[in-house]
């Protein structure tokens, strides 16, 4: 069956909110190319002016547009040939499950397969979260527990682990991705991360050392009572997954909740704040 095929280049601020809305459109694959270009197949050509409006409403001029019939492919192995390995953070490598990669000298390797799940190491977010995690895990006791909350993939649970870390939890509400999280641990670290179809609400009191949060901005303001609920006195919290006009505002509930921002990073259009709860009451 021949496809339609569009690729269009689209603002880093508006690519989530796009992917999105190219989903409810029907969309059959979707390939990021580079930082800013989408390739879309469609079963026949779509009515794009949803996707224009986006761009108005964010003031951004609509991009143009090539398009035109494909025939069939092997998509699932043409979805491979779009990633290679690559280095994360000062410590890892990542190696997408089906290649036969030599990890570099003094790096851990996390074998990664996306599956559908978000979390390959490839986002901005996820790069910081993990840099973050690197700097402060030596600040946790060594019998402290982390949480990955939104575990995705599980990358930043496996991180967790090959870093030392003897107890990681990791939980997400979707069970797909805790499905391919469970595969991707197995690969890594087996045995030692445990994983729950759950949300920060199953986690009981006062019970985290060091909590991984790379969620959204309104995702994190939504359940910030919970995540002060869950943090051991002195606890951190890593959270990302926040464009930088976003951070003062989590910022903001976090000193309204007693925590302390010790480091604020960024990439490119994107931020990460590393947290302390300074109540020991």
């Amino acid at each position: 069956m021949p496809w339609h095929e569009i690729t269009f280049d689209v603002p880093e601020s508006l690519k989530d909110t796009v992917i999105g809305e190219l989903a409810e459109l029907g969309a059959a694959g979707i390939w990021e190319s580079g930082d800013t270009q989408l390739t879309v197949y469609f079963n026949s050509p779509p009515n794009l002016e949803s996707i224009q409006s986006l761009y108005e409403r964010a003031g951004f001029p609509f991009a143009e547009i090539s398009s035109g019939p494909v025939g069939n492919k092997d998509w699932g192995e043409e979805w491979k040939k779009s990633w290679s390995s690559f280095p994360i953070g000062s410590r890892f490598f990542v190696i997408p499950s089906w290649l036969d990669s030599t990890c570099p000298e003094g790096r851990f390797p996390i074998f990664i397969d996306p599956g559908q799940a978000f979390g390959t190491g490839t986002h901005e977010s996820t790069q910081l979260t993990l840099e973050a995690l690197e700097a402060m895990q030596r600040s946790i006791p060594p019998d402290g527990v982390v949480l990955d909350l939104g575990t995705g993939s599980g990358i930043l649970a496996i991180a967790a682990t090959l870093l030392g870390a003897k107890t990681v939890l990791a939980c997400d509400n979707d069970p797909v991705a805790v499905e391919v999280a469970e595969e991707n641990v197995e690969r890594n670290t087996p045995g030692q991360v445990g994983l729950m179809v759950s949300s920060i609400d199953a986690v009981a009191d006062r019970s985290v050392d060091l909590l991984l949060c790379n969620l959204t901005a309104d995702v994190i303001s939504s359940i910030y009572e919970d995540i002060h609920r869950v943090l051991r006195p002195h606890g951190i919290a890593i959270f990302s997954g926040l464009l930088n006009f976003q951070a003062s505002g989590i910022q903001q509930l976090a000193s309204t909740h007693g925590h302390v921002v010790l480091e604020q990073t960024t990439r490119g259009e994107w931020s990460a704040l590393v947290t302390q709860n300074m109540n020991v009451g």
